[in-house]
């Protein structure tokens, strides 16, 4: 049995339908049942409830032999995930995976970044079978833009021409899933990244193809993309995390790609040529739009570069 935390999210559904599809048994951590109706699709196991309740940890974690540690990265969240650590080390479970961040350091300029470095290093500490998982940016991030996409036919960034290894969710769900499940678990922070690296200009033509109207992309100072994610609902870590991260593109420190997807997964990374198409025939269906849109074919070998 396989404890999922954070299953509300893409990544954590991801991660639950990846050991689904391997066979293995899991069991998902959520704060109520009525909130993750999908889940249902994979027969987890459901256990309803937060980790900082002992009673709830402790039915979470019955019967379990490895965790896949999905936390939203806030400072309380840090206590939140070395209980878990604690609990898991007192029951034996030596198998902890955690979702990082790229860039994960005591002195990182993003918060986020902080807080997960003080939770690996509590792991990696800790736990018997310690897995970090680092990623960057998911390509499901560009559905914050959505109306601009529909409205305005524009993406908007402040990346520049700076080039980024964007990952879909559903792939590093998978590699969580795998990094649990192998008997050979990695000793240092495995990085997850998509199989090339490209611009959000690139990614603007791209998703214009697949819709089958112009998309332009508009420059904007971090200031500018600051206000438009805080108006799109998400919370100002997340901002904050996704305007550093594409300040930081622009000036190339996230262009690395690895070939963490293939190697854990048994599957080729998505090529955001994939998620272009799969995104604008969602648009398509759900906003009525026209469905002439050409599709767009992916331009990639099929070896992933190391």
């Amino acid at each position: 049995m396989i404890l999922v935390t954070g299953a509300m999210g893409r990544i954590g559904t991801a991660a639950i339908a990846a050991l689904h599809a391997r066979g293995l048994p899991s069991r998902a951590l959520v704060p109520s049942r009525q909130r993750v109706p999908w889940l249902a699709d994979f027969h987890t196991e459901l256990v309803e409830g937060e980790a900082e309740h002992p009673l709830v940890l402790e039915q979470a974690l019955d019967g379990v032999h490895a965790v896949i540690l999905i936390a939203r990265p806030s400072a309380t969240e840090v206590d939140a995930q070395r209980r878990i650590v604690d609990a898991c080390t007192a029951r034996g479970i030596a198998r902890i995976v955690k979702l990082s961040v790229a860039g994960a350091s005591e002195h990182a300029a993003a918060d986020a970044a902080q807080w997960h470095w003080r939770a690996e290093q509590y792991l990696l500490q800790e736990a018997g079978e310690p897995c970090i998982a680092r990623i960057g940016r998911i390509m499901q991030d560009l559905l914050l833009q959505e109306p601009l996409l529909l409205a305005h036919h524009m993406l908007v960034g402040c990346q520049g021409d700076g080039l980024a290894a964007d990952v879909d969710a559903r792939d590093v769900g998978a590699v969580l899933a795998g990094l649990a499940a192998t008997d050979a678990p990695p000793q240092s922070p495995v990085l997850v990244t998509g199989p090339e690296a490209f611009s959000r200009r690139r990614a603007a033509t791209l998703l214009g193809t697949a819709l089958g109207f112009p998309i332009r992309y508009v420059p904007c100072t971090p200031g500018d993309l600051t206000q438009l994610l805080l108006g799109s609902g998400i919370c100002q870590w997340q901002v904050d995390d996704l305007v550093r991260y594409e300040s930081a593109a622009a000036l190339g420190d996230w262009h690395t790609v690895t070939d963490a997807v293939s190697h854990w997964t048994g599957h080729p990374a998505r090529t955001f040529a994939a998620f272009a198409n799969e995104m604008a025939a969602s648009l398509q269906y759900s906003h009525g739009l026209p469905q002439g849109a050409g599709e767009v074919r992916d331009q990639l070998p099929v070896a992933v570069p190391p």
